[in-house]
């Protein structure tokens, strides 16, 4: 079970730190038409850096939840990427969305694929 759970996390060791990291990411979203819709910082908060960032595409969002039976992957929205300090460097994590997306049928199983592509670009724009 924990192995299976590690594989629907993606994570990526950053080459800079933690604030390059953040700007890195929001402007990669940014460049790929994508809108940074939230941003919180928890530094304060857990005394380690470690923030997290919500992107969105508008297209997307409206295609993923335009059918009715399609709308509990809401509960999955906005895209999230947790951007944290670890004792050997920075590291961005997010959810492997090409994993998920080959576990949905359909219509929408090809978007989230699409949308994979895109959180892989922002994840590793970093690396």
């Amino acid at each position: 079970m924990q192995d299976m759970m590690k594989e629907m996390v993606k994570g990526v060791k950053s080459r800079y730190g933690f604030e390059e990291t953040l700007e890195k990411l929001k402007k990669k979203t940014e460049e790929l038409g994508w809108t940074v819709i939230g941003e919180y910082d928890f530094r304060e908060k857990v005394g380690i850096d470690f923030a997290i960032i919500e992107v969105c595409n508008r297209e997307f969002a409206r295609k993923a939840i335009e059918k009715p039976e399609n709308r509990w992957v809401s509960a999955m929205m906005p895209c999230k990427f947790s951007v944290i300090e670890m004792p050997d460097g920075v590291y961005v994590f997010g959810m492997n969305m090409g994993l998920f997306s080959k576990m949905i049928p359909g219509e929408l199983g090809e978007l989230l694929s699409e949308v994979a592509e895109i959180d892989e670009k922002i994840i590793t724009s970093i690396a």
